[in-house]
């Protein structure tokens, strides 16, 4: 394999998926889900805020998106990755070019999540600067690394999801409904179960729910955080509502992996199977 030829491609990708409006749209939508929390606090009026949460505040904004809005962009990203060269018949195109097939999936992959990842990082940096602005200076950043990296890799599971569904489909919309399909279906099945479970206290509905794509998404970036956070941010998550369904970083760790391995094993093994069209209408 040529790691030049895959950095090339991972570039193009790149470049492809920011010409597009789409990403224009999720970067504003990005500022305006880590600015606008940060006005309304600032609104609320300083009595409801406690002095001890205040300066813990920017685990809102980093938090808060973890379980829908940066596994949305994940999927929006992604699920036209594949699908979209097919459509415009550029596949067939950088096909052609001395390129095997390993380096065009890795580079298409790479690209696009190197883009996700730079809006997990605006997404954090955002957060903190505007509950820095509005609040005053803030504790605990140190682990905001390791919480940044582990939304990166808790994004692994909707994102290797959305390329193997838009390679297995080669129509980028039909892509984009059966990923957010199967995305808002664990969201909505976690919440089902996880209230069945306190209801009745049926441990397989609870088993059930820790094996959804979206519980070890959702929890790990909290497991990795919660040993460093005191109390006062504690407290700010669980105002939110933001809890973690995992118990154990490693079980979330290792599910994730198997969510994201499967997925790009079958993109690949079908990617390396089917033809590739001329162009799909």
């Amino acid at each position: 394999m040529n790691i030049g030829k895959v950095r090339t491609l991972a570039l193009y990708e790149l470049q492809r998926t920011v010409a597009r409006k789409k990403v224009l749209a999720l970067v504003i939508l990005t500022i305006l889900v880590d600015t606008i929390p940060y006005y309304f606090l600032s609104t609320a009026g300083s009595s409801s805020i406690p002095l001890a949460a205040r300066p813990y505040l920017w685990v809102v904004g980093v938090f808060l998106p973890q379980a829908f809005f940066l596994q949305f962009i994940a999927l929006f990203i992604s699920a036209g990755s594949m699908s979209e060269e097919y459509e415009q018949g550029t596949a067939e195109i950088l096909l052609s070019k001395p390129v095997s097939r390993d380096e065009y999936f890795l580079g298409k992959f790479s690209g696009g999540f190197s883009l996700l990842t730079l809006v997990v990082v605006l997404n954090a940096v955002l957060s903190v600067a505007s509950s820095t602005l509005t609040f005053g200076p803030q504790l605990s950043l140190e682990i905001l690394p390791s919480v940044v990296i582990s939304q990166v890799f808790s994004a692994l599971v909707f994102f290797c999801a959305a390329f193997m569904i838009g390679e297995l489909v080669r129509r980028s919309s039909l892509a984009y409904i059966i990923a957010s399909a199967v995305f808002f279906t664990s969201q909505i099945a976690g919440i089902i179960l996880g209230a069945i479970f306190r209801l009745t206290g049926n441990e397989f509905d609870h088993l059930l729910d820790l094996y959804l794509p979206t519980s070890p998404v959702n929890s790990l970036p909290l497991l990795v955080a919660r040993p460093s956070l005191p109390s006062g941010a504690t407290s700010v998550l669980q105002l939110g509502g933001i809890n973690a369904i995992e118990s154990s970083v490693v079980f979330s760790i290792g599910l994730i992996a198997v969510y994201a391995i499967v997925s790009l094993v079958i993109t690949r093994v079908y990617f390396g199977w089917a033809d590739v069209a001329k162009k799909i209408s």
